[in-house]
């Protein structure tokens, strides 16, 4: 970026704070930044001069302005991007290591956080398998008697399990969700 000085260092300023996203910076933006810092601070340090002073540290400010801006401008994009590098031409080389350090440590946290939920979900997962298997042992433990009031073919009932054939008048001890669905049906009727 040859000729940086003050002028197009706060139009770039002014264009960070007014963008969301990055500005397009030459990929030599920070040498360039070093190569004007080196030439006015050796103007200050031969003139003395409080003016070459004062602008020697406004230029220092909005540097550090603009670096802290882009830098969290690539910290939210490394977050929502989860790493990819689509969208990346605008970054600096330097920024293109700074963009790949924060993706390292995103992983890094997502893997952590995956590994804690994982460790949970799986004991979720167990406990609902256990509940769900102790009641469906209540339930089969909770068995109503009927009297089929119609022949009935065999059928699979919720838990997989095969009943019947059945004929009209006989009676059976059924899990209470069978017996339920038979009573519905009209193909049988409660025995006390």
């Amino acid at each position: 970026m040859a000729d940086l000085d003050y002028k197009k260092l706060r139009d770039i300023a002014r264009e960070e704070k007014a963008n969301p996203g990055l500005v397009r910076l030459q990929d030599d933006f920070y040498p360039s930044v070093q190569g004007f810092l080196n030439s006015k601070f050796s103007e200050m340090e031969s003139t003395r001069s409080v003016m070459q002073m004062h602008e020697f540290e406004n230029a220092t400010a909005i540097i550090r302005e603009i670096s802290l801006i882009r830098q969290q401008k690539i910290l939210f994009k490394a977050i929502r991007g989860g790493g990819e590098h689509k969208g990346t031409e605008v970054m600096t080389r330097e920024e293109h290591g700074l963009y790949d350090r924060f993706c390292a440590v995103i992983e890094e946290e997502n893997n952590r956080l995956n590994s804690i939920l994982t460790r949970f979900e799986s004991k979720r997962a167990e406990n609902a398998t256990s509940r769900q298997a102790g009641e469906e042992t209540r339930e089969s433990s909770m068995l109503k008697k009927v009297r089929f009031t119609k022949d009935v073919l065999a059928f699979r009932g919720a838990n997989n399990e095969t009943f019947g054939p059945y004929k009209n008048g006989e009676e059976g001890a059924l899990p209470s969700s069978e017996a339920d669905w038979l009573l519905k049906g009209k193909l049988a009727e409660s025995v006390a």
